[in-house]
């Protein structure tokens, strides 16, 4: 311990614990990274001991797969492939057992706790340390220390104190394992115990705090792990991706993708290393001053701290710079920062950007892991689990440290932070880990196509942590409890629900967007036209619009948890205008100052008047209901006939239906933020939530009515009262309205309330008038009258959210034309080189293709063998016992091959021709001997005759087109 000023005892405020430290989470995030590191590097090394003629390149290339694509196009086309993909792994691709890398892990798990058990025993061993009584023989020393771990409150647990006498400094280190801690102290410490006892006091209580902390189990369990993962598990992964790099060099096709693709998982690695050295940092000098404040608390005097060397003021700008940069390298702090944190700690409440950039980070790294991890269609519910719990974790990191931040800004009168500081760095901290982790760019790109599509991770980072930072300071202001964890449990539980949606959401589609565009547009219009009866005269354009907007809406349309995830970001704050303030100083709030509060409490309204809102949604509700008419009204000018109503007819209704109740509610939140003088997400939030649910209810109403209103008849003819006939229809609009519409009228309220800034428009300001003070809160009577209200529109959103959730009784769901070819984008997938072409040709004869095209072509030569006997054409039962099975046999291989890859280049026109005509000519084969009909028998020979010699070219074709990489794999 050092320092060289002298400072005053120091001024109370608010405790720095406050809702927690909140670096726990942040060693938890550090473990799991651990975790799937070490499962990740034993998965590959298995894989490639377990395939190691990497057979499963070889799937890939015979589906159509390109090594100079990038991913999104291998993926397509492993996916058009289909079934076809999925048998070849099965068959072909040796795959170890499941247990193995768990078996792995345990036993990296089993070494590190070791490893963990002796690191103390080694820093404790005889030689490099005594006990207190070998330099101590008077005991005076002895009864300081116990003085000392009684104000530690450590007195039932007392550590074990050595002393370290070659140590010349003056300060100590505490290590140990699960509750057996020991206290080394230095030799230079002891040596100046008579000449600074306050010095000396105030070290030994910093070392008491970090066990009292639990700082010590922590803290070596994670070097444990991560000296076994640098020492065993790094080393691994080296020399495996140098034998992977040395391999890559036979094949100068695939070998530049394969060395790209190593290259982009070593430079992860790297940055990993980095992440966690600095998280680890971070974390460890949070930690040095919560023991610093501890100690202070217990008693140290703060001249104890007198060996720090102030930081100067006088130095350059790049002084300055260097300085900050080295110290984040750094586990302890630097010693003017201690120094000011004892005086004022609010760098214990700050949300870092170097915290929440390493958390963004290293979270998109543990979520790339867990996707390579399990296999998404066998295991896709661990998966789908394992995401929403790293998602609570990426999210509450920085929603703790905005939830402590705000709660000390309100209670000392300081400025409170918005929140969108700290969604910036959580974002972009997960938008550089979508760079580093490879699955956006591929193996042949070192950035993906669409970098601009990982703004949407900094959208919704910045969107969840202003809802979190407007909700914490509104549940601060008004929390009567006597604790206000209930409240931050309450805010977070919500924050994660809406970030597991969307993250869950960017791990299976929205990634994708950063590669391109994966559907075809004009595939999926085609089978709308197909699929649903009725033309739409003059709307094609609005057909072409809805089939590029279908693959966005549906993942999120299908998803039964949206409504759940909307409704909390507007309902919860919707119950607070349900709680009165406390007033003065709230009952959680006084066991955490230590001075006076600040203004928790204004003297004006917290929140807007509730009529107002409802008034603004009443307002939006009455524009989506006119809009709808209006819908309504145009689409019967030309209604079709009765029988064709219900297809793309019926389509376009609801796509200007849902236009008309989205573009109602973002505009009322837009318009709400604007005007709202506190907490303008929240309010936005509210009114457009009671807009959407009162506009659906609208349009239910006439859709139920549609037949008796005349000029606005769409779907009905006749006059009658049908809310069961609209209801499956109002079903399909509910999770794109109230969950989707949500969500975009969230990002509607920011950009509001950003413009309102940026123009710096004033905000009404609060009424504090002397004599009616004690009436700007709502009194008992009108919280009484609200309860109705609020308890109707949140039992209404609960119980549609949960018809929503439920499984749906309809049966399988209808099926479309719509096939993988059209789906597939042809401009995704390049075509391919002439190398890369013969690669794909060999890899289609290698895994299935030589066989079945061999088994095909012989059972044309046995049936034309078969036609040189005079008695073919003549004898039925010649041409029972010796062509007919032939015949069968040509038809089932042709139902065979339907089931393989296609060929990779135009020749696959040709054989699928052979596939239709072998089918067709083995089926009249059959019923031209069973009935008799010669005539059909004789076609049929012909067909197979012509087969045969176009099945010579065919194998010629194949076979040149293979030739020039024929003799790799």
């Amino acid at each position: 311990m050092s320092g060289a000023t002298v400072l005053p005892p120091r001024s109370g405020d608010v405790g720095e614990r406050i809702l927690g430290a909140g670096t726990g989470l942040r060693f938890a995030l550090l473990l799991v990274l651990f975790l799937t590191s070490s499962a990740t590097v034993a998965s590959k090394i298995i894989e490639s001991l377990a395939d190691p003629r990497n057979i499963r390149v070889g799937c890939a290339l015979a589906a159509g797969g390109n090594p100079e694509s990038d991913y999104l196009g291998i993926a397509l086309a492993t996916m058009r492939a289909g079934d076809a993909y999925r048998a070849c792994l099965s068959r072909y691709v040796p795959a170890a057992s499941a247990w193995v890398p768990l078996a792995v892990l345990a036993v990296l798990l089993a070494v590190a706790g070791a490893l963990y058990w002796t690191l103390p025993r080694w820093k404790g061993r005889r030689g490099r340390v005594v006990p207190v009584h070998a330099v101590d023989p008077q005991g005076e020393l002895r009864l300081i220390l116990d003085q000392l771990v009684d104000v530690a409150g450590l007195s039932r647990r007392p550590p074990h104190f050595v002393i370290a006498r070659a140590e010349a400094t003056a300060g100590a280190v505490v290590f140990g394992r699960l509750r057996r801690y020991s206290v080394c102290l230095h030799g230079g410490l002891v040596a100046r115990r008579r000449s600074d006892p306050e010095g000396f006091r105030a070290v030994v209580l910093h070392e008491l705090a970090h066990i009292r902390n639990r700082d010590i189990d922590v803290t070596y369990a994670t070097v444990a792990l991560w000296r076994i993962f640098l020492v065993a598990v790094l080393p691994a992964y080296l020399v495996w991706a140098a034998l992977d790099l040395t391999s890559s060099a036979a094949s100068p096709v695939l070998g530049p993708a394969e060395r790209i693709g190593t290259g982009h998982e070593l430079l992860l690695s790297a940055m990993m290393i980095v992440f966690v050295y600095l998280a680890r940092a971070d974390i460890l000098r949070a930690r040095e001053t919560y023991a610093d404040l501890d100690a202070l608390a217990w008693g140290a005097d703060a001249r104890g701290w007198h060996h720090a060397t102030p930081q100067g003021t006088g130095a350059g700008r790049a002084r300055r710079a260097l300085t900050s940069f080295v110290a984040l390298w750094r586990t302890h702090p630097a010693w003017h920062r201690r120094l000011a944190s004892l005086t004022d700690p609010k760098e214990l409440f700050e949300p870092h950007a170097l915290t929440l950039f390493v958390a963004g980070a290293t979270a998109t790294i543990v979520g790339d892991q867990l996707t390579d991890l399990l296999d998404v269609t066998s295991m896709a519910w661990a998966l789908r689990l394992l995401t929403a719990l790293l998602a609570g974790l990426i999210v509450a990191i920085p929603g703790v440290a905005l939830w402590r931040a705000v709660a000390r800004a309100v209670l000392t009168g300081s400025r409170v932070p918005s929140g969108l500081r700290a969604g910036w760095w959580l974002g972009v901290g997960l938008a550089v880990g979508e760079l580093l982790t490879s699955s956006t760019s591929g193996s042949t790109r070192l950035l993906p196509r669409h970098p601009e599509a990982l703004t949407l991770l900094i959208v919704i980072s910045v969107g969840i942590m202003c809802w979190t930072a407007q909700y914490a300071e509104l549940s601060v202001r008004s929390w009567r409890g006597r604790t206000l964890r209930p409240a931050m449990l309450l805010g977070l539980a919500a924050t994660w629900v809406v970030f597991a949606l969307w993250y869950a959401w960017w791990q299976t589609d929205g990634q994708v967007l950063t590669m391109g565009w994966a559907y075809s547009e004009t595939g999926i219009r085609e089978a709308l036209q197909r699929d649903l009866p009725g033309t739409v005269p003059g709307h094609e354009g609005a057909l072409s619009a809805i089939a590029a907007t279908l693959p966005v809406l549906l993942p999120i349309g299908t998803e039964p948890f949206v409504l759940w995830a909307a409704a909390v970001l507007w309902l919860l704050p919707l119950l607070t205008w349900l709680r009165r303030p406390a007033a003065g100083t709230p009952p959680w709030a006084r066991g955490t100052l230590r001075s006076p509060p600040g203004p928790t409490h204004p003297t004006g309204q917290l929140l807007p008047s509730l009529r107002r809102v409802l008034l603004a949604a009443g307002l939006g509700a009455l524009v989506c209901w006119a809009g709808t008419a209006a819908v309504m009204a145009s689409l019967h000018t030309w209604q079709p006939p009765p029988e064709r109503r219900y297809g793309t007819y019926l389509l376009v209704f609801l796509a200007s239906v849902l236009i008309v109740l989205v573009c109602g509610t973002v505009a009322t939140a837009a318009l709400t933020s604007v005007v709202a003088s506190r907490f303008p997400l929240l309010v936005a939030l509210v009114a457009a939530g009671i807009t959407a649910l009162l506009g659906l209810a609208g349009v239910f109403l006439l859709g139920s009515a549609d037949g008796c209103l005349g000029p606005l008849n769409t779907l009905g003819s006749s006059c009658h009262w049908l809310p069961d006939g609209f209801w499956p229809l109002t079903e399909l609009l509910l999770p794109l309205v109230l969950g989707l519409g949500i969500f975009v009228s969230a990002v509607a309220a920011l950009l509001g309330s950003a413009a309102r800034r940026a123009l710096q428009l004033p905000r009404r300001p609060v009424k504090k008038p002397a004599v009616r003070a004690r009436r700007t809160e709502p009194g008992r009577g009108r919280l009484t009258a609200r309860r109705p209200g609020v308890a109707a529109v949140c039992l209404a959103m609960v119980v549609l959210s949960t018809v929503t959730s439920l499984p749906s009784g309809a049966g399988p769901p209808a099926r479309t034309s719509l096939t993988k070819e059209q789906l597939v984008p042809g401009a995704s997938i390049p075509t391919a080189s002439p190398q890369v072409l013969g690669l794909q040709t060999d890899a289609w004869l290698r895994l299935g293709g030589r066989d079945l095209t061999g088994r095909f072509a012989g059972e044309l030569l046995r049936i034309v063998t078969a036609l040189q006997d005079k008695s073919a054409l003549t004898d039925r039962r010649f041409a029972a016992t010796r062509i007919r099975p032939h015949c069968l046999a040509v038809e089932h291989l042709a139902a065979e091959a339907r089931t393989y890859f296609p060929l990779p280049d135009r020749t696959q026109q040709r054989w699928a021709k052979l596939q239709t005509q072998g089918k067709r000519a083995g089926a009249d084969c059959r019923r031209g001997i069973t009935d008799g009909k010669f005539t059909v028998f004789a076609e049929s020979m012909n067909t197979f005759v012509t087969m045969a010699r176009t099945m010579t070219d065919l194998l010629d074709t194949i076979g040149t087109t293979a030739a020039p990489t024929g003799n790799r794999s």
